[in-house]
């Protein structure tokens, strides 16, 4: 692992913008492709919002995983939870936040469309997990090379942290 962003997170939509900008700032440090951006920030602002529409007043977390093969996108509530066979299907009516109602049911068929691997979890003793996992590219094989530099120089660290 590069780096890993932990964010324990207030019910406010004002902190989607910062978690967003940290991981686009991240990846274009080590000059990820922009898709590949633009996808991780789709997912965390997805699962973000997700969490504030459907799970509000319980707070949550944001982490972030950076290796240099992939991004691992954990969102973590402590809401209700949910079941897949309660989700209504896309384009239905649902509440909206603060009151009205919106079309909806779009947002979790994206992040499996952008993400190359998602997983849910209920969470104990209430609350759900999504786990994403979307695979990175680079602009060039030096950002490759570098990415994979920093993630072995992170791996001896850690063995050595162990030994001592």
């Amino acid at each position: 692992m590069i780096l890993r962003l932990s964010l324990d997170l207030p019910e406010d939509a004002a902190y989607l913008s910062i978690t967003r900008h940290l991981s686009r700032s991240l990846l274009e440090h080590l000059r990820v492709i922009e898709e590949d951006i633009g996808d991780v920030e789709f997912v965390v602002n997805e699962l973000a919002t997700n969490v504030l529409r459907h799970a509000p007043d319980h707070g949550y977390r944001v982490e972030v995983e950076y290796h240099a093969d992939q991004a691992v996108i954990t969102v973590v509530d402590s809401g209700p939870g949910f079941s897949f066979a309660d989700v209504l299907p896309p384009g239905t009516p649902r509440p909206e936040i603060g009151g009205g109602q919106r079309l909806g049911g779009w947002g979790l068929p994206l992040v499996q469309m952008f993400a190359d691997r998602v997983q849910f979890f209920r969470t104990d003793p209430h609350g759900t997990t999504v786990r994403a996992e979307k695979v990175l590219h680079y602009l060039d094989r030096a950002a490759a090379n570098t990415a994979a530099r920093l993630e072995d120089h992170e791996a001896v660290r850690v063995q050595r942290l162990t030994a001592e």
